[in-house]
């Protein structure tokens, strides 16, 4: 116990310096790397605790589990269905006509195409998802950013985008509702402002990948109606499975049409068609997992609050916004927590619009969250005193 005290002292010490923590495999742009990557590399040796990658810890349940793994042989060996019927069994699922969804091959499909095809320039709040910065970038879209400012608790007075807009004479805006990885939101209210001021806009683009841990209902309705909206959603966030790569994205039945002729064919693997063909008989059981997860994001924040060093933010998502103490280095309290603790939080320094003085914490069940406050509180605790 004393050499493992004096090896995280070691590794949180001169944090200032230039250091080259960023060298390996956390060397990524815009996202953490994949957990087989960081479980390949880290020098823990027990199992790992993941509280970087949001997801729902209370779905899948054992019994859809089983019946995909019995099923597993002819899932592998034939096509999947075509897009039609995926749209069919979304269109049950989150009460949606069909002929208004896009099925797609996880939600970064969808805003690659809708980054791609953007005309004029681009407004988008950050710090946000990375796909959303980079892409515009990537496709030489011009982009203005909103920086997200922490006196405000990162909401954003939705006048001020709207001038924004008008400004920049920006023809696309993008909002994450909730937004990661700040967990900040608007009201169905203030979206509904936003569309309405911006109807000559070519694009407002709605993302609402965390929506189901939250309070606020979905836009999907007044995309529907609207001429330039689209809704897109992960997910693999709320069912579980970040694995099998499903989303969709909602908007008025012509402009679906026409996006959907930009998806590639077979986009749904057989795994996710498979799943998406069974969940409506858990339904249930999924409806119930989120009031289970915003008890436990209650009581994460609870617990973080005690972590009388940090500033935690309010959040309708599944994770937490966390800011260090200002003499903390992010990457080296990101490491200790992976090297000696088998814990991994994601660091938000590679995010537009964020440093590394802020951590997002996936929402866990609570003997996980007890885990990684007691290695945090051990950390700063010994990071204080170095």
């Amino acid at each position: 116990m004393i050499l493992l005290l004096l090896e995280i002292t070691q590794l949180l010490a001169d944090a200032t310096m230039d250091t080259n923590l960023d060298a390996g495999y956390f060397q990524t742009d815009a996202h953490n790397p994949s957990y087989f990557t960081i479980a390949t590399n880290t020098q823990y040796k027990g199992d790992l605790t993941d509280y970087c990658v949001p997801v729902n810890h209370y779905f899948p349940p054992e019994e859809l589990l089983n019946k995909l793994s019995n099923n597993l042989r002819d899932i592998l060996k034939y096509y999947p269905d075509y897009a039609e019927k995926h749209q069919h069994n979304m269109s049950a699922f989150i009460n949606v006509p069909s002929e208004n969804i896009i099925p797609v091959n996880g939600s970064t499909e969808l805003i690659t195409i809708l980054c791609k095809e953007m005309e004029g320039g681009v407004v988008c709040p950050v710090p946000t998802f990375g796909r959303w910065t980079d892409l515009p970038i990537d496709f030489n879209v011009p982009v203005h950013f909103i920086q997200r400012e922490e006196s405000n608790n990162f909401d954003l007075d939705v006048q001020h985008i709207i001038d924004t807009v008008r400004r920049e004479k920006a023809q696309n805006l993008i909002i994450c509702n909730p937004n990661n990885p700040t967990g900040a939101s608007f009201t169905d209210g203030e979206i509904s402002y936003l569309v309405e001021q911006l109807i000559d806009i070519e694009r407002i683009i709605i993302d609402e990948s965390f929506i189901d841990f939250s309070d606020i209902p979905s836009a999907s309705e007044l995309a529907i109606k609207s001429e330039n909206v689209v809704v897109l959603k992960s997910m693999g966030k709320a069912l579980g499975w970040h694995g099998i790569r499903l989303g969709y994205g909602v908007t008025n039945a012509q402009l679906a049409k026409k996006i959907r002729q930009s998806v590639p064919y077979w986009s749904i693997n057989g795994i996710a068609a498979f799943v998406l063909d069974n969940l409506n008989d858990y339904k249930h059981i999924y409806q119930q997992s989120f009031i289970k997860i915003k008890d436990d994001r209650k009581y994460l924040l609870e617990q973080c609050a005690k972590l009388e060093q940090c500033k935690i933010f309010p959040s309708q998502a599944n994770f937490i916004y966390m800011k260090l103490p200002d003499h903390f280095c992010g990457k080296r309290i990101r490491d200790a927590l992976n090297d000696n603790f088998g814990l991994i939080i994601r660091e938000c320094s590679n995010k537009i619009g964020s440093s590394e003085n802020y951590c997002r914490i996936a929402v866990h069940k609570r003997k996980d969250t007890d885990k990684l406050i007691n290695a945090l509180n051990e950390l700063l605790s010994i990071g204080d005193g170095a």
